[in-house]
């Protein structure tokens, strides 16, 4: 990596571009933060796991060769796609039970995890800045260890942060008030998710 312009002003630009779209309250914070409120940090770790996986793996194809594969499908396809993982994830956060103060089994365990997989993989602002990244417009991608530190980078930053909004919200004092208020808590989180989704939905069928 030496000599490689990542060690530079275009890197700081990157981490400081790419660390809006993270902060910005989307559909991970949301359901990261509505569950870890209710369930405890523990209990999401299996959830952010999966993002970060989610988020590896798009970086990834991206850096690889995705940004040309997406241009030759329709142009709503991730957005659809992206639009029926909220609306899944809205109603499941909607429905879900009032916590038990058992560990939870390892099916739900693994349905946190496939659901962190795909919310993470499916962040149509997360590929979006991914494709200007990767088409060369802020970082000149050298080669392939340049494409992987961008990779580590953004994964990284991405569940480090919302790993942070899982720790804050999952505090005894704001678990103890999330816990009085669990069924408005999780049908307010669906609602948003389900808004979310048919805003991409709209955003996908609507003449470009």
């Amino acid at each position: 990596m030496s000599g490689s312009v990542l060690i530079s002003t275009a890197m700081l630009q990157f981490l400081a571009g790419y660390m809006v779209i993270v902060i910005t309250p989307g559909p991970i914070a949301l359901t990261t933060g509505s569950l870890a409120s209710l369930y405890g940090f523990a209990r999401m770790i299996p959830l952010l796991a999966g993002i970060g996986v989610g988020t590896a793996v798009l970086a990834t194809l991206m850096a690889f060769g995705a940004v040309r594969l997406a241009a030759s499908l329709p142009p709503p396809t991730v957005e659809i796609a992206s639009a029926a993982v909220l609306g899944g994830m809205a109603w499941r956060i909607a429905c879900m039970a009032p916590p038990a103060a058992a560990e939870p089994p390892r099916k739900l365990q693994a349905s946190l995890f496939v659901g962190g997989v795909l919310i993470g993989f499916l962040s149509p602002q997360t590929a979006s800045f991914l494709a200007v990244v990767f088409a060369g417009m802020m970082l000149p991608i050298q080669n392939t260890g340049d494409a992987f530190l961008v990779v580590a980078v953004t994964t990284l930053l991405g569940v480090g942060w919302y790993g942070f909004v899982a720790a804050a919200l999952s505090r005894p004092a704001v678990r103890a008030a999330a816990l009085r208020r669990h069924r408005a808590i999780c049908r307010g989180a669906g609602f948003t998710l389900a808004l979310l989704a048919l805003a991409s939905a709209l955003s996908a069928l609507s003449p470009s």
